[in-house]
């Protein structure tokens, strides 16, 4: 039996894995770059959320400011920026008036909601889950946004 450690800076998880989560599944990475419309969706122990097209959870991202994405590079593998080709149309629930896109530093719009640059999670495979609330990883905190544009802590912290 071989025993395989990882060295991670204190409060950091392998992978932008929770504590106590098994790793996530490897799954593809959503569909973007389409012209998108937002929508809202119930989330067990955290409520309403935002989601994309698919239903599956958005993302924003504790060290995005004004507007602008910090989650490049490795970063996007674990954290696919929601992008798209025209203006994002809100759905039931979505308040479009916080809906914005900003280009990111590889040149692809990327859209906002409420000053928040939003991602989906590979963790998550299907609508309903939200495997990355929380999660610390790439030198921040990953929460679940919720229609008012803000971000969501489990348990509805």
């Amino acid at each position: 039996m071989a025993l395989v450690a990882v060295a991670c800076s204190p409060g950091e998880y392998p992978d932008g894995v929770g504590s106590g989560l098994p790793p996530p599944p490897t799954t593809a990475p959503p569909v973007t770059d389409e012209v998108i419309a937002l929508q809202t969706l119930e989330v067990p122990n955290l409520g309403t959320v935002l989601a994309g097209p698919s239903g599956r959870t958005l993302y924003l991202f504790s060290n995005d400011r004004d507007s602008q994405p910090t989650c490049v590079g490795g970063c996007t593998s674990a954290w696919a920026p929601l992008t798209t080709t025209g203006p994002p149309t809100a759905g039931a629930g979505v308040n479009p008036a916080l809906l914005g896109v900003v280009t990111r530093p590889d040149g692809r719009a990327q859209v906002v909601y409420n000053g928040h640059p939003l991602y989906y999670y590979e963790g998550d495979d299907v609508p309903g889950e939200a495997n990355g609330d929380t999660v610390y990883s790439n030198g921040g905190t990953w929460y679940v946004v919720s229609p008012a544009g803000n971000k969501i802590e489990q348990n509805g912290g």
